[in-house]
């Protein structure tokens, strides 16, 4: 007989107010990972952000509960292209707690903010990543996701001081690393 998976038991409901503070801990962790020189982490910050998203109408905030536990958590916000007023989803979270990662329920997550975009005639959906998120970029490429932005950021000293260099990636390492295969990105 085979393991259950825990990813199984997860049930996929919208974010209530007695989830707040646990997601606020989520979109911490996030910041973390995707502004890692200087994160946001107030968690009142987040749990005023997350009651309104509770009752934006224009947003789905999503959370995964397994067994009376929060174990993943989903935001799209719904956009509109100001000039050809196309409506279109954007991913503002995507979270999974560590000890449902490597279950699948990444996948069934993203399955669900797609089929949420299709149930709502949004175009497509768009979301952003840090370049050392590759966990996230993983999940994007599993599901087709192109890159179409590449944001470059460079730190500016105040006048008289001198800024500190940073490292360079190593060839292979960071946006120019070689996928599996040897293959080279395109």
């Amino acid at each position: 007989m085979m393991a259950e998976n825990p990813a199984d038991r997860v049930v996929l409901r919208r974010l209530a107010p007695e989830d707040v503070s646990v997601v606020a801990g989520f979109e911490r962790e996030i910041a973390e990972i995707s502004f890692p020189d200087d994160p946001v982490t107030d968690p009142a910050f987040y749990e005023r952000k997350l009651r309104q998203a509770a009752g934006d109408a224009k947003s789905e905030p999503m959370v995964g509960e397994a067994d009376g536990r929060i174990v993943a958590w989903a935001w799209i916000g719904t956009r509109e292209n100001f000039i050809t007023h196309e409506r279109y989803g954007e991913l503002r979270s995507f979270y999974v707690v560590a000890d449902f990662r490597g279950t699948g329920y990444a996948m069934k997550l993203m399955r669900a903010c797609l089929d949420y975009c299709a149930e709502h005639g949004l175009a497509r959906l768009m979301g952003r990543v840090h370049t050392a998120n590759e966990a996230m970029q993983s999940v994007y490429a599993m599901y087709g996701f192109d890159a179409k932005h590449v944001v470059y950021e460079r730190r500016i000293a105040p006048a008289g001081e001198q800024a500190m260099p940073r490292p360079r990636p190593k060839p292979g390492e960071g946006l120019f690393r070689r996928r599996r295969g040897g293959k080279k990105p395109r």
